[in-house]
């Protein structure tokens, strides 16, 4: 939960110059698929050649029957585990459409999850928009957003789709079900998606981030922690190294846990990991808040 107002600290913290624009003001499942399950043995003896079992298993050679049928694919959806089975593909977009502008924020609806969205003049029509994803803490998506609307210019993220999702009643099936809505809208840069997770958002946040949708977030920041977890994947696996860093806010074990996590799996870490610059040893502080979107933008799935 942010603690001070934002609009103080703009002109007097983060040392870029004002946007002269105004606008109104206005929070699982996990898995990883496989390539399919090993095949069926061959079948008991008999004077032909075994059969081959599914693609996955060689066939049998010795003077047995028919071979078993293959054994099922593992019916998990999550994402692969091999660069050839990177989701989102590098280098490529979405593809979606029938988004609208919504430079003032609109709230909308993927399935049973309620988000509210920013997205700038003219993002509907563009092509490779950015998009940052956000869980909020205790101030709940309006205050998130209102403070996301305040600082994105600042940080070069006002070309930027920003969703927001409470994170005191949103879990991490609600933010894959925001990120797929978003990207069925406009044309999302694949390599270009970011996640924040802020103070009450934390668990899910890294639910989702570090386990369900892995693959999709070419940095996470995760902001005044108050639990800690490990990708499930490594930057090998994945196909890519993603970028990663905590704000403690105060729980600096948490923080360490989760960056020590994300340095085991080769993710792409500042110097400065865990965060400790202003605002680290407080929670709710807005210069960590700050430092956690100044984070963002030149960060890249490659």
């Amino acid at each position: 939960m942010l603690t001070a107002p934002l609009t103080l600290l703009l002109l007097t913290g983060c040392g870029k110059t004002a946007d002269t624009g105004t606008t109104p003001a206005n929070d699982n499942t996990r898995g990883a698929t496989d390539n399919g399950g090993p095949g069926g043995p061959g079948g008991p003896g008999g004077n032909n050649p075994g059969g081959p079992g599914t693609t996955d298993d060689t066939a049998d050679t010795g003077p047995s029957g028919p071979g078993g049928p293959g054994g099922p694919g593992d019916t998990d959806t999550g994402e692969g585990t091999s660069p050839d089975a990177l989701l989102p593909p590098l280098n490529e977009t979405s593809n979606g459409t029938g988004g609208a502008d919504a430079p003032s924020s609109t709230s909308l609806t993927a399935g049973t999850s309620s988000y509210l969205l920013l997205a700038p003049t003219g993002s509907a029509s563009a092509s490779a928009v950015c998009f940052l994803l956000v869980y909020s803490g205790t101030e709940g998506a309006t205050g998130m957003m209102s403070n996301m609307r305040q600082v994105a210019p600042y940080f070069d993220l006002g070309d930027c789709l920003v969703a927001v999702l409470d994170g005191t009643t949103s879990d991490a099936a609600d933010g894959a079900a925001v990120l797929d809505d978003v990207r069925a809208d406009f044309d999302v840069d694949n390599d270009r998606t970011w996640l924040l997770s802020e103070s009450a958002g934390t668990r899910e946040g890294l639910a989702l981030g570090l386990d369900l949708r892995q693959s999709y977030f070419a940095a996470y920041w995760a902001n005044d922690v108050n639990a800690a977890d490990t990708p499930a994947l490594t930057a090998a696996a994945l196909g890519f190294a993603p970028w990663g860093n905590a704000g403690p806010g105060g729980d600096l074990p948490d923080a360490t846990a989760i960056v020590d996590g994300m340095r085991d799996a080769d993710y792409r870490l500042p110097s400065d990991a865990p965060y400790s610059g202003s605002g680290s040893t407080t929670h709710g502080s807005s210069d960590q808040f700050l430092a956690a979107v100044d984070f963002f933008a030149d960060k890249r799935r490659e």
